[in-house]
């Protein structure tokens, strides 16, 4: 995928990766930059395939923890939804290249999943 040029180099194995699960598809991110979140900005266009990404901010699945925030504006705005890190620096930055990891390698197996539980 292309991407801006000022992007931060650490978000591109993760944005590749939650880009790869249909459905999904990112806006925006930051890796925090040591001082803050790793944060990627997300939309859905089908939440059938949602859980992918959300299995692994799950801490049984990867060993830390993750947040997928849901928001909305005093207008009712569409709903925008990004996951978030509770680790800053280079914790985070691991963190989500084992995301980026997980996501590549199982995408296939858990596409098989959904389409057979429907």
């Amino acid at each position: 995928m292309k991407y801006p040029s000022d992007m931060d180099p650490e978000c591109v194995r993760l944005c590749d990766a939650i880009n790869s699960i249909p459905g999904l598809s990112t806006g925006s991110s930051c890796c925090g930059h040591g001082k803050g979140a790793f944060r990627v900005y997300f939309r859905v266009e089908d939440l059938t395939y949602l859980p992918i990404l959300l299995y692994y901010m799950d801490p049984c699945h990867v060993g830390f923890r993750w947040d997928c925030l849901v928001r909305t504006d005093c207008s009712m705005a569409p709903v925008g939804f990004h996951v978030e890190s509770r680790s800053m620096g280079a914790d985070a930055y691991r963190e989500a290249d084992i995301i980026a990891g997980k996501i590549s390698s199982d995408l296939e197996g858990h596409i098989k999943h959904i389409k057979a539980e429907a």
